[in-house]
């Protein structure tokens, strides 16, 4: 979890909520909830409708998000999974193909780690990673086997290979997609419109109409988060971990 990106939304959510609290007493104190008293029912009903659509849409979003954030982790534990499997093979041949190999394979995680991560947080590919990738490519199919056995090894790695790069191929893919820009303005229009009718609900209590507007605000704000953090898996408050290439690195 990374602390700092959770303290910069705290930090914000607070001095919202600064802002709009005393904003709510202003107006509530200029008479707004008594001049939409005689509107009471009409504004319940208009709430109602409006939370009812944004609960359903939200949870199609985060059901899809969620979904693609585990898929993004997954695929990274396969690629690495392969990977490994590229150096424990690569022992059995000879000292010269396994020192390359090995070089291929910590190159390229490290370019995964250090650079790729941060390319797909901004939805770019990494193009030096794609090269090291391809270097790591040629160097399982460059392998000359100096006999019997370290052929098979080597039709083996190959396999591997073929199958890292799909693989591959499968986290970018997963990696780069986002949520649909019309949809997150969805979402987050309902979200300001439940914001705004609380804000001017017509409640008996001032204090207690503040007190549910504060508590709305930040569950809204809370869901908000959830969405963008979740959509983006390498930047915010919870990532997927570049660890297990960093833990390949040789």
């Amino acid at each position: 979890m990374n602390w700092a990106a959770l303290s910069q939304h705290t930090f914000r959510l607070a001095g919202g909520l600064i802002i709009a609290l005393p904003a709510y007493w202003s107006a509530h104190q200029a008479g707004v909830g008594t001049f939409l008293a005689s509107d009471a029912e009409g504004l319940s009903t208009f709430v109602t409708l409006i939370g009812a659509i944004y609960a359903v849409v939200f949870a199609f979003v985060i059901f899809v998000i969620w979904g693609q954030f585990t898929e993004v982790e997954n695929a990274t534990l396969r690629e690495c999974s392969s990977l490994n499997d590229l150096l424990r093979f690569a022992q059995h041949l000879n000292p010269d193909a396994n020192r390359a190999l090995r070089r291929a394979v910590s190159e390229y995680t490290d370019r995964v780690a250090d650079a790729e991560w941060h390319s797909l947080a901004q939805r770019s590919r990494d193009q030096i990673t794609e090269k090291a990738f391809a270097v790591l490519i040629n160097a399982v199919l460059r392998i000359a086997p100096a006999n019997p056995a370290e052929e098979l090894i080597a039709q083996r790695l190959v396999d591997i290979a073929r199958k890292l790069g799909e693989q591959r191929d499968e986290r970018i893919a997963k990696s780069l997609t986002r949520i649909p820009p019309t949809l997150l303005a969805l979402v987050r229009i309902m979200a300001f419109t439940l914001l705004l009718l609380m804000f001017f609900y017509p409640f008996r209590s001032w204090i207690v109409g503040m007190c549910c507007f504060a508590a709305l605000g930040v569950i809204l704000f809370l869901s908000n988060l959830v969405m963008t953090d979740t959509d983006n898996p390498f930047e915010g408050v919870f990532n997927v971990s570049s660890q297990p290439f960093s833990d390949l690195m040789l």
